[in-house]
């Protein structure tokens, strides 16, 4: 499996903590997971982290449907194919440690991404072809560089109704993990073995996803928000860290 025991069993909690963020306010998975993956196992960076959310993504946009903005993924949807074919280049050039220190610090850049409150005038629901296109860009590239798409479209969505983001980006995730692994294919970044890992990972996300359900309605979106942001920094900045000088 290319990975020991410890090291499944602790990428399995941090998954199960980041379904459980993800099924609240409607991203947060990868955001948390990723970088501690990077630590502890940088060998299933990107394909097992990319892959490891799909279900969930399919689970929360059905539940969701009837909420999705169709026309914003269409156009998020676009602008991912650019992105993804930069991602795959970044991947097939970079070794794993390398590739541990990018994840770190595209996290830190993501959490920042995310913690922008930015209201236009008459203007802060609007979610257009231009911005619409743009966030999947940078979705794309950061969801194959770093499977840490999702605080783009967080940005884009941020002053929506809760139901319609978290359904919204769901179904983002689920379209975008295809093409990202499509592209990883392509390029030679995935090994059977990270697959089934990812397939072993499943346990884990349903645990979160439960949980969040059970207690999303007792735990604000926006009191939660902070504190993933603020555990996803630090972890994104130890994976950095641990790049550079390890």
């Amino acid at each position: 499996m290319h990975i020991s025991i410890g090291q499944y069993l602790a990428v399995a909690a941090i998954v199960a903590v980041g379904a459980f963020c993800q099924g609240t306010i409607g991203f947060g998975l990868n955001l948390i997971a990723a970088p501690i993956v990077g630590l502890v196992a940088p060998e299933l960076l990107p394909a097992t982290m990319v892959m490891v959310g799909t279900p969930l993504s399919i689970s929360m946009a059905l539940r969701g449907r009837s909420s999705i903005d169709w026309h914003g993924v269409g156009w998020s949807s676009l602008g991912r194919v650019p992105g993804t074919v930069a991602g795959v280049i970044v991947v097939s050039m970079v070794s794993v440690r390398a590739l541990g220190g990018i994840v770190g610090g595209l996290v830190i850049v993501a959490c920042v991404v995310a913690s922008v409150h930015r209201r236009v005038s008459g203007r802060e629901h609007s979610v257009n072809r231009g911005n619409a296109i743009g966030a999947g860009v940078a979705s794309g590239f950061m969801d194959t560089a770093a499977a840490t798409g999702g605080p783009p479209l967080a940005l884009l969505y941020q002053h929506r109704p809760a139901a319609e983001v978290r359904s919204t980006l769901a179904t983002s995730f689920a379209l975008g993990t295809m093409l990202s692994i499509t592209g990883l294919v392509i390029g030679g970044s995935v090994e059977a073995w990270q697959l089934l890992v990812a397939l072993m990972l499943a346990p884990s996300l349903v645990i979160g996803l439960v949980a969040s359900r059970l207690l999303a309605t007792r735990l604000a979106g926006a009191s939660l928000r902070p504190a993933i942001l603020v555990f996803a920094a630090l972890a994104g900045a130890a994976a950095l860290t641990r790049a550079l000088i390890g």
